[in-house]
């Protein structure tokens, strides 16, 4: 217990240097762009956030303290270093910490205890919390530029925004690939040299573009990064983002590269030309990453797949192995099929024995229904074939019927060439096909899990998406209406925190049950869209008859009567967004989701519990819509 305790409090303390050499490292970066390049100004990039970021999602809570009061204290150190006033000094770094403390919070619920940038839709979330997570900080931090130095707003406010948000777009994925609980295995030293090369043509395109200011080749810098994303680690994408991105700014702020070129024209300013950089570089860091994800996923499924496949093909040796064990049954047969010879094991395989087989016909025995195949592979040798093999089911002494194997030989005679008879081998593959049934079943069972939510049972967010191009591509094809609801369940959060979450998982599990109890028709269909909502799709239905179910769902979720004591009225109720497509309109399936969308967000901003119905041709919202009767 002790060692235990020991090597844990270790590998804390090396995670803590870890963290001061990487914000070192960051501070010095950014001191570098700062004091060494020409007409600099405040860094176009902000590492020590990202980094922050980072940290903060990997590490245990109780060595948050250590983190923030780590990257205060260098945030104020870089600010004196820069010529900073102690005021403005503080309210910069406590601006900084308030970034990664708002983005820390719109992160660490979604990426939960295991942080894992590949996982699907963790790269959206980062990207939008990187761009979310500065704004009020550089509202505040160009504030107090603006009255205590006079300096201009806006243009501390678009440099503070875009530095931290491409500092938290570039730096945080470095450390949650490298620090992960579960990720990949590092690359053996064998395999280093591959990736020696991957990085040193990156570092030769990304230098020979931004080094010269004659030809306007920037996208060239795409192909060997989203090449590195394809064939190495998304640890090893994420690093040549973080060189990438330091090389582009780098040259741009002195003056070189391809995004130069428009400023020596005339046509952007220096700020300008930053911005366009910045872009650039946020706009490159999500596709490498995004690929890298997606590669590092079907990697993780295709080994998924290849040991399930592993297992299936050893237990289908394994049948193999006693059924050829078990002994196959010979026969002598005559030109019209009468039985000549029976080996001994046929009794073992079918019940009868041999004098009882001998002399009857072997066609008696095939079960009807397989008789017409079985008769194409016998035509077959009655135009010149010698060898024929089928499989068919086999009737047995106790009237069963057991799938046999059989290969039919043709015995010549030497001098005329004639054939003879025949010799038959048969095989009982019962087990074969048994094996094969279950992994038939086992296919069909995993394509409903695939099909399926997993908390409710209902189709999941894929088999709705699916449904919703196929269905408005027929409603297109044959002329006919189709309706969305999207529904969202009020105030749910607060359920799920009051209740717990044992407590909302099981009112999702009732109102799904509820939803698809309320549909009638066999072509509706009832999905969960992603957290508490849900998506009805109503094939051939108009506005009238969509808000008529969403009236009788209203009711059914009335009647179930789930209390919910934190708001006012006491009980669970839902908000449902109507839209409608008809024959006349037919834009397309985004449109209807859209307005759909819109009508739901219209229901929750006009006071919850009720449903609003809107037309897909209304994308402001300015159109009269209907609304149902407060439940």
């Amino acid at each position: 217990m002790g060692f235990v305790l020991l090597s844990e409090r270790v590998a804390s303390c090396r995670s803590i240097f870890v963290f001061l050499a990487v914000l070192l490292l960051a501070c010095g970066l950014e001191t570098l762009y700062t004091l060494v390049l020409p007409s600099s100004g405040a860094p176009a990039i902000w590492l020590a956030n990202g980094f922050l970021l980072g940290f903060l999602l990997i590490a245990p809570s109780r060595w948050f303290p250590v983190y923030l009061v780590a990257c205060l204290l260098a945030d104020f150190a870089f600010n004196e270093g820069w010529g900073t006033d102690l005021p403005f000094g503080i309210i910069l770094a406590l601006c900084k910490l308030s970034e990664v403390a708002i983005a820390f919070g719109l992160l660490r619920g979604r990426f939960g205890a295991r942080p894992d940038p590949a996982r699907p839709g963790a790269l959206i979330r980062l990207a939008i919390t990187a761009l979310a997570a500065p704004v009020f900080p550089s509202i505040f931090a160009a504030d107090a530029e603006f009255y205590l130095h006079s300096g201009a707003f806006t243009t501390v406010l678009v440099d503070w925004y875009c530095a931290s948000a491409l500092g938290f777009i570039v730096a945080t994925p470095v450390v949650l690939g490298l620090l992960r609980p579960h990720r990949p295995s590092l690359q053996m030293r064998w395999e280093f040299p591959p990736a020696l090369r991957y990085f040193g043509l990156l570092l030769a395109i990304v230098v020979l573009v931004f080094s010269q200011t004659r030809y306007p080749m920037r996208f060239l810098v795409f192909p060997p990064l989203l090449l590195i994303a394809a064939r190495r680690s998304l640890v090893e994408t994420a690093l040549g983002v973080l060189f990438t991105a330091m090389v582009i700014l780098g040259f741009t702020r002195a003056g070189h590269g391809p995004i130069s070129l428009l400023a020596q024209a005339g046509i952007l300013s220096q700020a300008e030309k930053l911005r366009i950089a910045q872009i650039f570089i946020f706009v490159l860091s999500l596709c490498a990453l995004a690929l890298a994800a997606g590669t590092e996923q079907t990697r993780r499924l295709r080994g998924i797949l290849a040991k399930r496949e592993q297992r299936l093909r050893e237990n289908e040796q394994r049948y193999r192995v006693l059924a050829e064990n078990s002994g196959d049954a010979i026969y002598r047969m005559a030109l019209d099929g009468r039985r000549l010879y029976v080996s001994p094991a046929a009794a073992v395989m079918f019940g009868f024995t041999p004098e009882e087989q001998v002399g009857r016909n072997w066609r008696e025995d095939v079960y009807s229904e397989d008789w017409p195949d079985v008769r194409k592979e016998l035509h077959k040798l009655g135009v010149g074939y010698d060898d024929i093999g089928f499989t068919y089911r086999r009737r047995c002494k106790n009237g069963s019927f057991v799938w046999v194997d059989t290969r039919v030989r043709a015995v010549r005679d030497r001098e005329s060439g004639n054939v003879r008879e025949y010799i038959a081998i048969s095989r009982d593959i019962s087990q074969q096909k048994a094996v094969e049934e279950k992994l038939n079943a086992a296919n069909t069972a995993l394509a409903t899990l695939a099909a399926t939510d997993g908390l409710t049972g209902i189709s999941n967010r894929r088999v709705f998406d699916e449904a919703l191009e196929r269905e408005w591509r027929r409603a297109q094809r044959e002329q006919a209406s189709l309706a969305l609801l999207m529904i969202d369940v009020d105030h749910f959060k607060p359920f799920n925190d009051f209740y717990g979450h044992l407590a909302g998982d099981d009112c999702l599990k009732r109102l799904a049950a509820t939803i698809g109890g309320s549909l009638h028709r066999p072509g509706d269909l009832v999905a969960r869209f992603g957290g508490e909502e849900f998506a009805v799709l109503l094939p051939g239905t108009d506005a009238a008859g969509a808000l008529e179910l969403a009236t009788r769902i209203h009711d059914a979720v009335s009647a179930l009567d789930m209390k919910h004591e934190v708001v006012p009225l006491g009980r669970i109720t839902l908000s449902i967004g109507i839209a409608s497509d008809g024959p006349d309109l037919f834009h397309n399936a985004s449109a209807l989701l859209r307005a759909a969308d819109r009508a739901l967000y219209a229901a929750k901003h006009e006071g919850r519990n009720r449903s609003i119905v809107t037309t897909i041709d209304d994308p402001d919202g300015t159109k009269d819509h209907n609304t149902a009767n407060t439940r």
